[in-house]
């Protein structure tokens, strides 16, 4: 899979400070689209090779935000529906970044919706406000985090308290800069070793077969990573890696209870094979669920300090089938493929009522049956 066939997509200004600081550290060249209805959001982020920027919803917002309005940002990406899948075009893989809590990641469903019609595998990173941030934001997060679950392939819910862990005399006004920061090194390690895999490769391919499965919601994930220096740094990155709350975001170890677990390794030249086997060895051993792992490992030549990163996967359907990582993908999806397991979504359905305005709550759309809204699975 090349460079054009993987994509990173941040939706919100909040978004695109972390897609913005993954991009900086990137040591090769991304392809990113930054998507926005803040105009003046956009003018202030840096130009980066490979970034590009792009405001919707003119018409309706003048370049303006919407307000926390989920439904302001559904209506802004249907007005430039078109303008924004072209700029997407046609990767094979589309790695999503949205902070909910505002208006604008209320686009993030149709959007989903549509690149699932055009067979393009999502995965998508959704952080939930910070508690300090009131109730209503982390509200309307939560209602909108159950649909982007039935559109996505795999979905990992962030709270971004979970970021910052025990620093808790954090000044309020940093504590976004410094989650930014650290969701922005765990998706950095993830970069490089999907869009430049080394001698152990888990390229974006391959993390594309993993998610791209007919399942009725996203496969549930987390994410954590951990950098170190020096003779014990395999060592004291797995210790980070095993005490991280990115990986117990509700009180529930999530690596005991993975089903499946991806770990990324970014080294230089001097990685040791010792050091992977610290690394296996003990996040295999913190899983009691576990049905099958993977390992990938990409290079910076210059590197001295040592970087991983770990995903745990959970199970995503009643039956629990695992994804099998050499199963052939037999082409595109199509707008069809996933209708009986999924159901139709927005912006697929074509009858005559195919013009007219979804009616939308809180960023659901209620004119889709709340079962599968909810991922709700019928027996017969």
């Amino acid at each position: 899979m090349g460079t054009e066939d993987l994509l990173l997509l941040s939706l919100g200004g909040a978004a695109a400070t972390v897609a913005r600081r993954v991009a900086e550290r990137a040591t090769a060249p991304l392809r990113a689209l930054i998507l926005d209805t803040d105009d003046a959001v956009l003018q202030t982020l840096t130009p980066a090779v490979g970034v590009a920027t792009s405001v919707f919803g003119v018409k309706r917002l003048a370049g303006r935000g919407t307000g926390g309005d989920h439904n302001l940002g559904a209506g802004a990406f249907r007005d430039d529906a078109a303008q924004i899948l072209a700029q997407i075009g046609t990767p094979r893989l589309v790695v999503a970044l949205a902070c909910c809590g505002g208006g604008t990641s209320g686009a993030l469903p149709l959007l989903l919706e549509q690149l699932r019609a055009q067979g393009i595998a999502t995965v998508v990173f959704a952080t939930e406000p910070f508690a300090f941030e009131g109730e209503d934001r982390r509200k309307c997060a939560r209602v909108l985090l159950p649909t982007l679950g039935t559109r996505a392939d795999a979905l990992a819910h962030i709270p971004l308290d979970t970021l910052l862990g025990a620093d808790l005399d954090c000044p309020a006004a940093e504590a976004f800069d410094r989650a930014a920061d650290r969701l922005a090194a765990g998706l950095g390690v993830l970069w490089a070793l999907l869009a430049h895999p080394g001698f152990l490769a888990f390229d974006a391919e391959r993390f594309r077969r993993l998610v791209d499965q007919d399942r009725p919601t996203a496969l549930p994930f987390f994410l954590a990573d951990a950098t170190a220096e020096g003779e014990d740094r395999a060592e004291r990155v797995l210790e980070a890696l095993l005490a991280s709350p990115c990986l117990r975001p509700d009180g529930v170890d999530r690596l005991a209870n993975a089903s499946w677990l991806l770990v990324g390794v970014l080294a230089g030249p001097d990685l040791r094979l010792r050091e992977l086997g610290v690394l296996m060895g003990g996040l295999r051993g913190a899983c009691k669920a576990l049905r099958e792992d993977f390992l990938g490992t990409t290079e910076e030549p210059t590197r001295q300090g040592l970087s991983a990163v770990a995903l745990a996967f959970g199970d995503a359907t009643a039956e629990g089938a695992p994804p099998d990582a050499a199963r052939p993908i037999g082409g595109r999806r199509g707008k069809h493929a996933h209708a009986a397991a999924r159901g139709t979504g927005l912006g697929a359905a074509q009858n005559r009522f195919s013009d007219v305005e979804h009616t939308l709550h809180e960023g659901q759309d209620l004119d889709i049956p709340t079962y599968q809204r909810r991922g709700i699975r019928l027996t017969r």
